[in-house]
């Protein structure tokens, strides 16, 4: 499974965004919502996204809608925007058909029709699938999510509770595209921990 996808969300500093791609995380999150403990002000969001590509990593805008205009300025150094809110399929084919230059990603609680119903939309080209409360950090159960294609599975990133300990049996119970975690490498909320990183990625590349 080495061609599992990683990322590491909520980075704030670029510390933190220099171990996480030296480790080899594929993408790196950083949050422009204001009411997240990992909240990035949008002129700070622009420089990290600069040391994050510098880094060698892609990185990703995670917002909610309606956006104000700082972080829309802010968007223009991000190449993919995930959306985390309670968006709905209409509203990013509509930013989609604006002229943007961004990958579009949802993040959403996962059932399967929900999963179908985004992808069949084609305005996203990745979903970070969660559990009942996206976003909290919580585990969830993915034997459902593993008995989708492999199509559909590889568009999709899990997410949800996973940490260095569980990841690797997250991985092969579930066969996602990629994994996702925030909570899970921190030692402290909206504190990232940077052996966590490196064991969290170690874990997933020996999966």
């Amino acid at each position: 499974m080495s061609s599992v996808k990683i990322k590491i969300c909520g980075v704030r500093d670029r510390a933190t965004v220099d171990v996480a791609a030296d480790a080899g995380a594929d993408f790196i999150g950083v949050v422009l919502v204001a009411s997240s403990p990992r909240f990035v002000p949008p002129a700070e969001a622009t420089a990290l996204a600069v040391d994050i590509a510098d880094a060698g990593a892609m990185p990703v805008a995670v917002v909610r809608l309606p956006l104000d205009a700082a972080t829309k300025a802010a968007l223009d150094a991000f190449p993919i925007v995930q959306f985390h809110g309670s968006e709905e399929p209409g509203d990013l084919a509509r930013i989609s058909s604006g002229g943007g230059a961004w990958e579009l990603w949802k993040g959403l609680h996962f059932s399967r029709a929900a999963t179908a119903s985004w992808l069949a939309a084609g305005c996203v080209s990745r979903l970070v699938v969660d559990g009942p409360e996206a976003g909290s950090g919580e585990r969830w159960d993915p034997r459902e999510f593993a008995a989708l294609d492999d199509a559909t599975r590889a568009r999709c990133m899990l997410a949800g509770g996973l940490d260095p300990s569980n990841v690797a049996l997250a991985i092969r119970a579930a066969r996602p595209g990629g994994v996702d975690v925030s909570s899970g490498v921190e030692s402290a909320r909206g504190v990232k921990d940077h052996a966590r990183i490196r064991a969290f990625i170690d874990a997933v590349r020996r999966a």
